[in-house]
């Protein structure tokens, strides 16, 4: 949708910034999957998957690297690479 490639240079940048892997997922070619397995009901909606397979759905409407950053080091307590 036109939401979620709005964010798409967020994620990229996320990505960099916190070294970890950041994927997107086609969910409304797969509605039923989503909202079974990824507690998603709407789009766009993030989620961090942590290592034990939780999945922590992203509650705000903040859409920043700054913020994702935020969630996610609170998340799964991942840090921001160093140069």
């Amino acid at each position: 949708c036109q939401f979620c490639q709005a964010m798409e240079e967020e994620y990229e940048k996320l990505a960099k910034e916190l070294g970890i892997p950041v994927a997107k997922f086609r969910g409304d070619e797969q509605r039923e999957f989503v909202q079974a397995e990824l507690n998603t009901e709407s789009f766009p909606t993030v989620n961090v998957v942590t290592a034990d397979g939780k999945v922590v759905k992203y509650d705000s409407e903040a859409r920043t690297v700054a913020d994702f950053t935020e969630f996610v080091q609170s998340t799964v307590g991942a840090t921001a690479k160093t140069a």
